[in-house]
């Protein structure tokens, strides 16, 4: 008898949570955290919807969600389907935190305007647009992930530190162990771009990429970052440390 009461108080609990209105929870949500914004909320807390989503002051759009319990206790953590949507951003997918606060990503496809990349950073200025598909994705903190993704540079070009004209490019990334591969390709770019990087779990990078262009100016940088060939193409071997530029010791 104790048992079902137990049950009973349980469920009844998780379907009060369950069936929350959005529109309730939002508005506590700023006492909590100021990193995230969300307005004209519509739903539930486990199947809900937002006009208008802000992350740490980065505009995402339109954001819809719903829980899958099933996944959630198939894999211990909360797998959750959602859609990102605005003029530069579309996305959707399965996402998942566990109570380590591992992150995953599953089945999702993006297509991002390299508009939205520049207001992440000053550095250089894109165009074009990055699609791709990410089929798993395992973030720890502090350790390199693990993916298994596509990511396409359509159309993409480069307005500055330097100029670079448009061209595709295509990066296949998979693990290899406990490390992960980055195969870099072009097509129709200014840019003849064939090779690898390997990014080790220690944080150590090595690339090994043959290059090549009929652009004299891009030839003399890629002379000066490699190691020019018999074929007329350039071999850039590069190995270094990331941790001292992601803040890891």
């Amino acid at each position: 008898m104790k048992k079902l009461i137990f049950f009973g108080l349980v469920s009844f609990q998780l379907a009060a949570i369950w069936f929350t209105p959005l529109a309730f929870v939002v508005p506590h949500l700023t006492k909590v955290t100021s990193d995230i914004v969300m307005l004209e909320p519509s739903g539930t807390i486990w199947d809900g919807e937002v006009n208008h989503l802000t992350v740490k002051n980065n505009y995402l759009g339109k954001a819809s969600w719903r829980v899958d319990p099933l996944e959630s206790l198939k894999s211990l953590s909360l797998k959750t389907k959602f859609t990102l949507k605005s003029d530069d951003i579309n996305v959707y997918g399965v996402s998942g935190i566990a109570i380590n606060k591992d992150l995953t990503i599953s089945n999702t496809q993006f297509d991002v305007n390299a508009r939205y990349i520049n207001t992440l950073q000053s550095k250089a200025k894109f165009s074009g647009n990055f699609t791709g598909f990410v089929k798993n994705a395992l973030i720890k903190q502090g350790e390199v992930p693990t993916i298994d993704a596509i990511v396409n540079w359509q159309n993409g070009a480069l307005k500055s530190p330097i100029k670079l004209a448009e061209g595709d490019y295509r990066a296949v990334i998979k693990p290899e162990n406990k490390d992960l591969k980055i195969q870099l390709s072009s097509k129709e770019a200014p840019i003849e771009l064939n090779g690898d990087i390997k990014l080790q779990s220690d944080w150590i990078f090595d690339t090994n990429l043959i290059t090549k262009s009929s652009n004299a100016g891009l030839m003399a940088m890629m002379k000066f970052a490699g190691k020019p060939q018999s074929d007329g193409t350039i071999l850039i071997q590069k190995k270094g440390d990331l941790k001292p530029f992601i803040g890891i010791n």
